[in-house]
């Protein structure tokens, strides 16, 4: 299920300009809207999810904001538009998918930090169709892809780059556990790999997590278009639920080319 929520931005009360890292923020606002609307599912999501052995994984993940006009001063984003858009993206489930919309309904989100905030009100939502999955597919990002993996010699782990000659199989393996979370069995046993070819030039992105706090956390991700091929299960699976790690953060929402 994929939605779309416009947001009016509300100049007179807070202003127009956003830090550039909002990610955090704008993830918190998500899941405090779900727990409004239903506290049972959001402590589900938040603390359980769908689990792979053990392993929790909130399968939803989220655009960028989309700002139709802006400008960068610094660390800020000065938004010229009168609202902006955003995608949500939850991989199929029948159980939640009529609450979703309403959840949403006439909202406010003030998003910022304590230096500059906006407040958006959404204005609209729309449930998004669905798209045919194929068993070879070109996306673009239009929120960061995040990939890691241990380093058992520095002891903690590898922000990965798309060119790096693991990436396809850390992708792969990613999806195969979202897989096992969701529909809770193993992949059929002909499974293909999965393999990205990236198409242009990547480009780098070192976003802060919780910024301004002694928690904060700095995640290197990309932007990229990419060209896919393997199961379209696994597949479906990262276009619904995010590509990579951290979906549920706002990274690796991808849209069709």
């Amino acid at each position: 299920m994929r939605f779309e929520i416009t947001l009016k931005i509300s100049k007179n009360e807070k202003g127009s300009q956003l830090p550039i890292n909002y990610q955090y923020e704008l993830s918190s606002w998500i899941y405090k809207v779900l727990n409004e609307g239903d506290p049972i599912f959001s402590e589900w999501l938040h603390f359980k999810g769908y689990k792979s052995k053990e392993k929790p994984f909130k399968l939803f993940t989220f655009s960028n904001l989309i700002i139709p006009f802006y400008k960068i001063s610094g660390d800020r984003i000065d938004i010229l538009s009168n609202s902006v858009k955003l995608i949500i993206s939850f991989l199929p489930d029948e159980a939640i998918s009529p609450f979703i919309t309403g959840l949403f309904k006439e909202r406010r989100a003030i998003i910022g930090d304590k230096f500059s905030q906006v407040v958006l009100e959404v204005s609209e939502i729309i449930s998004l169709p669905k798209i045919e999955i194929r068993e070879r597919m070109t996306f673009k990002t239009i929120s960061p892809l995040f990939v890691d993996e241990e380093d058992p010699i520095q002891g903690y782990p590898k922000h990965i780059a798309p060119n790096a000659e693991n990436y396809s199989q850390l992708l792969h393996s990613n999806l195969l556990e979202k897989y096992r979370a969701f529909q809770n069995k193993e992949v059929a046993d002909n499974c293909p790999d999965t393999k990205i070819r990236i198409i242009g030039q990547p480009m780098s992105k070192l976003i802060e997590i919780k910024s301004g706090t002694p928690q904060m956390t700095k995640i290197r991700a990309y932007n990229f278009t990419f060209e896919i091929t393997g199961s379209r299960e696994l597949i479906e699976v990262g276009y619904y639920g995010g590509f990579g790690r951290l979906g549920s953060q706002g990274f690796g929402c991808v849209e069709g080319v």
